[in-house]
């Protein structure tokens, strides 16, 4: 269950946010009172940020640019600004994107989702003892080095890339051996994602019964 932090002072528009987002089998905090977000967002670890922008007590933005110092968690503006040069000053730079107040909540969770799926491109994958950095192509379990090779990085990555996905098959035989047969490959990938198991954790790749594989 994916965790978001919600600053949002209205407590209409918090709770409503909340409700539907826990509908949606997402664990939502809420934070009203000016003096405790900070503490919230640094003792809690949590995979997206939620902000309103007009606060009573301090600026928005203030607040993400002070939070993005200290934590690398994605920050999802809310604001009632519609003037895009409010927003390009702060975009990509605190925040990670944002969305203008009246909003759909379907929408809402549709950017919380691309965000967080791009997440996972970006920062350090943690499982269980396994840390696993796809960028600098570093892995440890139990904090010793991992080897391993270019076609089971290439497997990783792919299914890393697509968390949350069930990937088939074919479609990760079609992505590192493009052009070549895939009846070929099949018995090869059980043997790269087996090792791959061997190598991390067995439980790190889920398979999918008649599918294909998914990240845990």
């Amino acid at each position: 269950m994916k965790k978001i932090l919600l600053i949002e002072d209205n407590k209409e528009i918090s709770d409503s946010i909340k409700q539907y987002l826990e509908l949606e089998d997402f664990s939502v905090t809420q934070i009203f009172r000016w003096d405790d977000w900070l503490d919230e967002a640094l003792a809690w670890s949590y995979d997206l940020i939620l902000l309103d922008v007009m606060l009573p007590w301090v600026d928005g933005f203030r607040i993400a640019e002070k939070l993005s110092r200290k934590i690398e968690t994605p920050i999802l503006m809310i604001t009632a600004k519609d003037s895009i040069d409010d927003k390009l000053e702060w975009f990509d730079k605190w925040i990670v994107d944002y969305i203008v107040k009246p909003f759909d909540l379907r929408e809402l969770e549709a950017r919380i989702w691309v965000i967080l799926s791009k997440n996972w491109t970006k920062n350090i994958f943690e499982f269980k003892n396994i840390l696993i950095d796809i960028e600098h192509r570093t892995f440890t379990k139990d904090n010793n080095e991992v080897k391993i090779t270019q076609k089971e990085f290439l497997i990783l990555e792919y299914l890393l890339n697509n968390k949350w996905n069930p990937i088939a098959r074919t479609d990760i035989i079609e992505h590192l051996w493009w052009g070549d047969s895939l009846f070929e490959w099949d018995g090869k990938l059980d043997v790269y994602i087996s090792n791959l198991r061997k190598k991390f954790d067995k439980e790190l790749i889920e398979t999918i019964k008649w599918f294909g594989y998914k990240i845990k």
